[in-house]
């Protein structure tokens, strides 16, 4: 089976399995971007296959549930990840397994392999190999600056050994999900090394080492390591041709030159007593480098600037917090405190270290946290924007997935929802309780909330009035807003239960002004249906672009800052959805303009059905955030975008738009 046509059945057996109604073959064939015959065609190929049974009716199609038919999807397609390139009772195989299967053996093998027995090891026809997976195994090595050579039935993997490195430790790192789980597909890759062995020394040497290695750089450092050994064992050994650097000279201003040169030594140790061989110069370079550049100088809980000062210069640490200073105010965010800041400027230290040694190591979390958190990815995308103008190096998506970490786990640490609730307080007169309690509310809650009115039960009930949030100690039926119970003297417990109802209260006020904000700025002048412009994504902002400019919404040089964020990271936040938008700039007027094709629209690694060109006037960017969080949340669910795309009108997909955000 083709690789365009198992992706499509990969997305249908998603969009069934994740919909909790039926879908009509029509929508799926938007969906899926392929003809309703050929979604019969699917679903028929599916249900003789045996994996799972899809149902079909007049109303569509969808996923027979039962306890049986849920435990064989999930073992055979994992449920979300499959990518079925040939169908068998067992499971679904995907093109990607089989084209890395193919770049292990070549890169592994000393003499070109015989394409007979390549597509043998696959169970599949030389034609399959040929049409199918060779041109994916291309793709993926012209990224390394290899290439596939075949003579006469024999294929091999041509190329400057570093780059076959740095290719076997993509394909290793590259659907990692945190500390060691890299170690099963080292193994498929390698199957005659003890991996499990090889890889609990190293962390050994590391620990003892003295250094300070987050669990991401150890986990890069070890699998880099250990394709260097594998290799060298092999007998690929680098030339000195290879355009590599010197680490001794990296290594002089390096604090811990000691502890790394120490724990490079232990490496090189241990792979001559286990392989009865030593590790070549040029090789044993490459291993300190990768050391140095894993290597956190402090830890985050020791950091101050006196320590900061001893590696970097003060025009640094100004542009950092510059830098940080100009994001908090584009976004509409407290300022970042002196903890982040200070996290923030080691972390930019080192990945410029790694910019510009050519050296990085990937965040197996990257697409989950642009699809999942995408306001604070487009913060992170801002910010490495501005770093990599200011110091003149690239910053790739890997970088700003780990500068999102950041930001995020600051603003959830520090998260009090904008503006005030509106207050009433409800307690009987008995001495002076009931303004002592008052006291201790204003004093321990602060601008959080706003009391508008102090009064016993009788007064309540009489007059009804209305309120964010109503803090009683009398369980008394209340008419609008939150109730929240609490004793006479107001305790810690009492205070955390006010805190997370006013928590809730206070980020649905906010959810309300961002819903608003997007039903208002939706506009049938600003909808287009079925626009064809062919697969770049460029000309379909440029679309939208013009005609926000011939509305005044919008101007040129706005459109151009559209595209430069394109550029840096691709706006296609799920599956169905792209929201371009700009990095520094502000449109005039606040607008969404929006384009729903049934055909799919190639962007970036995503087929796309709409398109959402955002503008945001200066003096709404507070409301950027909320408004995307929305968006992306609404698109993220297979229900609503299948509701979506069975829009046909602008007033249409407007009532359906304001149901799911609702």
């Amino acid at each position: 089976m083709g690789s365009a046509k198992a992706k499509r059945m990969e997305r249908l057996v998603y969009v069934l399995e994740h919909a909790s109604t039926w879908i009509p073959a029509s929508t799926l064939a938007k969906t899926v971007g392929t003809t309703e015959r050929s979604i019969r065609n699917y679903v028929a190929e599916i249900n003789e296959a045996g994996a799972i049974r899809i149902e079909s009716s007049r109303q569509g199609y969808r996923v027979f549930r039962t306890r049986i038919a849920k435990n064989k999807l999930e073992s055979s397609t994992n449920a979300v990840g499959c990518q079925a390139s040939s169908l068998t009772p067992a499971h679904f195989d995907t093109a990607e397994q089989r084209a890395i299967t193919v770049i292990s053996q070549l890169a592994n093998a000393s003499t070109p392999l015989s394409v007979y027995d390549l597509s043998s090891s696959l169970f599949i026809g030389e034609s399959t190999l040929a049409s199918s997976v060779m041109p994916l195994v291309r793709k993926i090595v012209e990224r390394f600056n290899l290439s596939c050579e075949t003579h006469d039935f024999k294929t091999s993997l041509v190329g400057r050994e570093q780059d076959k490195r740095k290719l076997l430790g993509h394909i290793a790192m590259r659907h990692s999900h945190g500390y060691f789980s890299s170690t099963q597909t080292l193994k498929e890759m390698f199957p005659d090394f003890d991996i499990e062995g090889i890889l609990a020394k190293l962390v050994e040497i590391c620990q003892r080492s003295g250094l300070f290695l987050n669990d991401y750089a150890l986990n890069n450092l070890l699998v880099h390591v250990l394709v260097i050994i594998v290799r060298l064992t092999s007998k690929n050994e680098l030339s000195e041709r290879d355009d590599l650097i010197d680490a001794n000279a990296m290594l002089e201003c390096l604090a811990q030159r000691d502890e790394i040169l120490r724990c490079a030594s232990r490496i090189a140790e241990f792979f001559e007593n286990e392989f009865g061989c030593s590790i070549p110069n040029i090789d044993y370079q490459q291993v300190i480098l990768l050391i140095a550049l894993s290597v956190e100088p402090y830890s985050y809980d020791e950091l101050s600037y006196d320590k900061l000062s001893t590696l970097m210069d003060q025009s640094f640490l100004d542009t950092v917090q510059a830098i940080s200073c100009d994001t908090c105010t584009r976004y509409d965010i407290p300022h970042f405190d002196e903890a982040l800041l200070l996290q923030l400027t080691l972390h930019m230290y080192n990945a410029y270290q790694r910019a510009i040694y050519h050296v990085s190591y990937p965040n197996p979390l990257a697409a989950q946290i642009k699809q999942e958190h995408a306001p604070i990815y487009d913060m992170a995308v801002y910010f490495a924007h501005r770093f990599s103008l200011e110091l003149d190096i690239a910053i790739g998506e890997n970088e700003i997935a780990f500068i999102a970490f950041h930001i995020g786990a600051w603003l959830e640490r520090i998260s009090t929802p904008d503006d005030t609730a509106t207050c009433i307080v409800i307690v009987e007169s008995y001495h002076d309780f009931a303004r002592q309690l008052v006291s201790d509310l204003k004093h321990a809650l602060g601008d959080e909330i706003n009391i508008i009115g102090v009064m016993n039960c009788s007064g309540y009930l009489a007059n009804l009035p209305e309120a964010d949030i109503v803090i009683t100690t009398i369980d008394v039926p209340i008419s609008h807003g939150c109730k929240v119970l609490i004793g006479p003297i107001l305790t810690k417990q009492n205070l955390r239960k006010i805190r997370s109802n006013l928590s809730d209260v206070l980020d649905e006020k906010r959810m309300r002004s961002a819903r608003l904000f997007l039903q208002r700025v939706l506009r049938p002048e600003l909808f287009a249906r079925n626009v064809e412009l062919g697969e770049n994504p460029g000309s379909y902002i440029d679309f939208l672009g013009q005609r926000c400019i011939s509305l005044g919404l919008a101007d040129e040089a706005y459109l151009r800052d559209v595209h430069l964020r394109e550029k840096i990271s691709s706006t296609a936040f799920t599956d169905c959805l792209a929201i371009p938008h700009s990095i520094n700039g502000y449109s005039e007027h606040s607008f969404i303009a929006v384009i729903h094709n049934d055909a799919p629209i190639p962007w970036g690694r995503h087929n796309v059905h709409f398109v959402f060109l955002i503008g945001i006037a200066k003096n709404e960017m507070g409301l950027f955030r909320d408004a995307l969080d929305l968006i992306i949340e609404l698109f993220s669910s297979v229900d609503n975008t299948m509701r979506l795309l069975q829009t046909d009108d602008f007033s249409d997909f407007v009532r359906t738009f304001a149901r799911g955000i609702a």
